[in-house]
């Protein structure tokens, strides 16, 4: 018996190294799945800077920052208003259009003037209208600080301003002036002058510039200590006064208050019988008050357009600045003399242009693109990596390549669907 309970218990001993199961609970303890959770890599996907970087095309805004008073500007919070006289029927011309709404790189020239008054955060933009005012009015963007008065009758720029008074019966600080017809002024320019004016403490300051020909541009006439004596139009000037080289462009900054007091005093003494804003000058001086005349480095920016020479003239101008901002933003282009890029127009660093490329509208095109010679393209959007083949013409599209797999692309436009750009060359 005793044999037999030693033989059991012996064999209850051998079992029981078997009761420690401790490596079932240490599987309990796997902290390598911790560090799975914390994935780092994946918020550094979330911050995909180039697409800000992208957003960023525009090269107008960075030029404002190189003109000369450029240090100036932001010029603070104090209260500016715009007047830009718009009320003229262009005779020369010849077109039933009125003379602002006639275009200049894919916008009418009044949208050009308001693009650049815009910069000058003004309180109130008042745009005096005339000949064909409901096309004006209705072709004006609708922004909240826009309205319009008009000039019945056309009886000179002195009046067509004094037509805004009612408009800005309560506003006190400085007003800018700007002809609708004088498309190439710049943001900066405005800002630069009215700086000056501040600078200088003055009542009313007046933007030139100095030409080899004068032409028909009324004269500027300083005193001995270099103030703005007068401006005395071409047709008015005498033999002496119109041999002076530095003209007026139209464009000033004159305090509201004495601005329309003057122009209530203006007499038609002159060729034309009109009421010239230009005499508010000899006002201001019989008054006491101060006027100045700030040069404009550009004499490009005074081009006036009074007929389709000075349309084609101005289109050359700002069609050679266009292309010049794209090439320093890092646009490559095969011949800029034969590249047409419309104001609108956005493009990405990289791109590729060549020869005789036409983009209009609202045409976009994304980086490392290459839009072949003779390729028009209106309202389309091409995408990143795209190579478009010479001759074609789109309209209203979207172009994009699929599965970043070359010359496979796919377009969306007016419901079509084009899967490869190796056929015969030809409108789409």
């Amino acid at each position: 018996m005793s044999r037999r309970a030693t033989k059991k218990s012996s064999s209850f001993d051998l079992k029981e190294p078997k009761k420690p199961n401790a490596p079932y609970e240490a599987k309990a303890l796997r902290a390598p799945k911790e560090p799975k959770a914390i994935r780092a890599p994946k918020e550094p996907k979330a911050i995909r800077a180039p697409k800000e970087a992208k957003a960023i095309r525009a090269p107008k805004k960075p030029a404002l920052e190189k003109g000369p008073l450029a240090t100036l500007t932001p010029l603070g919070s104090d209260p500016v208003a715009v007047i830009i006289l718009a009320a003229g029927q262009g005779k020369r011309l010849k077109s039933a259009r009125p003379k602002v709404l006639h275009e200049l790189m894919g916008r009418a020239l009044l949208d050009h003037v308001l693009h650049a008054a815009s910069f000058l955060s003004p309180s109130l933009i008042v745009v005096v209208t005339g000949v064909g005012a409901e096309m004006v009015e209705a072709a004006a963007p609708k922004w909240p600080n826009l309205v319009f008065v008009r000039q019945e009758r056309q009886l000179g720029t002195g009046h067509a301003t004094l037509t805004a008074a009612a408009a800005l019966a309560d506003f006190l600080g400085p007003c800018v002036i700007i002809p609708g017809d004088v498309p190439l002024i710049s943001p900066q320019t405005l800002l630069d002058l009215l700086a000056a004016h501040k600078a200088l403490g003055a009542d009313l300051s007046c933007l030139t510039v100095s030409v080899d020909d004068a032409a028909a541009y009324g004269r500027i006439v300083r005193d001995q200590d270099g103030w703005l004596l007068k401006i005395v139009e071409a047709k008015d000037a005498t033999e002496a006064e119109a041999h002076i080289l530095e003209i007026n462009t139209g464009v000033y900054v004159i305090e509201a208050k004495p601005l329309f007091s003057a122009l209530k005093a203006l007499k038609p003494n002159n060729v034309q019988g009109e009421y010239y804003l230009t005499d508010v000058v000899a006002e201001f001086r019989a008054r006491g008050l101060t006027a100045a005349a700030v040069m404009s480095p550009d004499p490009d920016e005074a081009v006036g357009v009074n007929d389709r020479l000075d349309l084609a003239r101005a289109q050359a101008i700002l069609r050679s600045k266009i292309n010049a901002s794209w090439l320093l933003a890092g646009v490559t282009m095969a011949d800029p003399a034969t590249t047409y890029i419309e104001a609108a127009v956005r493009l990405s660093p990289d791109v590729t242009l060549g020869p005789g490329v036409v983009l209009t509208g609202a045409t976009k095109v994304e980086s490392g693109a290459v839009v072949g010679p003779y390729v028009c393209l209106k309202d389309v959007w091409v995408g990143p990596g795209v190579v478009l083949a010479p001759g074609q013409s789109w309209t209203k599209a979207r172009i994009f390549r699929e599965n970043q797999t070359p010359n496979l692309l796919v377009s969306f436009g007016r419901r079509r669907r084009v899967r490869h750009l190796n056929h015969k060359h030809g409108k789409r």
